[in-house]
């Protein structure tokens, strides 16, 4: 048997998807299965997938090959050389994907469809967003169509975390003192809480925590004291690492986010725009979300469907501006000594 997955996406949505993926292999040995992915996230799939059958191409271009017919009709071969019996699309693909899906030949075709896809007939199971809203049970549901209709038992109700031990594995040696991970990115501004307030939360906490500052491009200006550690990942890999040795993780609603939550970190975000079927899914008892608890518009995002404007013309961000720089110290503080990391004072 033969599965080809298309999931060009990145890290949060690659890392929530990932259960279904690895739900598949456990349960098919013996299948070949094909996963075209992005770059920066194939590492995800390499304890899972042989390394033959990992594809890979940037997200954009692959969703724009079709405006260089020379490299859609390559993706074409590439697609019906591996002769699928079925393909899985991942609800949130572009038109490229449904296409190739579609002109694969393969009989069996299940995903989900955020009703933009220009073409007809691109699955033959359309997998709708559960009632819980929850992204990571849309992911396992198409997961689950996919092992009943090949014959394989019943996959379990809701979706395990995902493995990252190839990655990295989750540190229980104690630490002087207990570790606090900030990754103050994302990669839209819609869901980002002011760098300027992370870095004073950061401070403040410094003085009484290990924090280690993950640098990148949006959030490396940032104003520090030598106290707290600054960390620039060259890899995925070494981020995942960074992560797993943590005692809380403390950022926005993001991919990082993700792979802390897969890990089993505890964890403070703080949340805007973001829809709450992408709040962290496992182990939701070690994380603090802080969420606007009043705020009409919020959260305006859909899971089908990004924010691309503040709806909220009166008050632009209200959602994160709301929360102070001490509130988000006190959740993080609170957080540690919930989860059994500290002791209260």
């Amino acid at each position: 048997m033969r599965l080809l997955v298309f999931k060009l996406n990145h890290l949060g949505d690659n890392v929530v998807f990932l259960p279904g993926v690895q739900a598949l292999r456990a349960e098919f040995p013996n299948w070949q299965i094909t996963v075209i992915t992005t770059p920066q996230e194939k590492v995800l799939y390499e304890n899972t997938i042989a390394p033959g059958e990992l594809l890979t191409c940037p997200k954009l271009r692959f969703d724009k090959c079709w405006r260089r017919p020379w490299e859609l009709a390559a993706w074409f071969a590439r697609v019906r050389s591996r002769r699928p019996d079925a393909c899985l699309v991942s609800f949130d693909q572009a038109n490229v994907p449904h296409l190739l899906a579609r002109s694969s030949g393969a009989r069996l075709r299940v995903g989900g469809n955020l009703q933009h896809i220009r073409f007809r007939n691109t699955l033959t199971h359309d997998i709708p967003l559960p009632a819980s809203g929850w992204v990571a049970e849309w992911n396992w549901e198409i997961a689950r169509v996919i092992a009943r209709e090949l014959g394989g038992r019943d996959l379990p109700a809701t979706p395990p975390p995902p493995d990252l031990s190839h990655l990295a594995t989750p540190s229980t040696a104690p630490h002087a003192r207990p570790r606090i991970v900030v990754h103050a990115g994302a990669s839209s501004e819609f869901t980002r809480w002011p760098i300027e307030h992370f870095a004073a939360v950061a401070t403040a906490l410094a003085s009484e925590y290990e924090v280690i500052w993950v640098d990148r491009p949006e959030t490396a200006s940032a104003a520090l004291p030598p106290t707290v550690r600054r960390f620039a990942p060259d890899s995925l890999r070494a981020f995942v690492a960074e992560v797993a040795s943590a005692d809380l993780f403390l950022g926005n609603n993001s991919g990082p986010m993700h792979v802390a939550n897969a890990l089993g970190r505890a964890g403070v975000i703080v949340t805007g725009s973001t829809a709450r079927g992408w709040d962290p899914y496992w182990h939701r008892e070690r994380w603090t979300v802080l969420r606007h608890p009043a705020l009409a518009c919020q959260p305006c995002e859909q899971p089908s469907k990004v924010t691309a404007v503040c709806v909220n013309t009166a008050a632009p961000f209200a959602c994160l501006r709301y929360w102070s720089v001490d509130a988000v110290t006190q959740a993080c503080r609170e957080t540690l000594a919930r989860t059994g990391q500290i002791r209260q004072a």
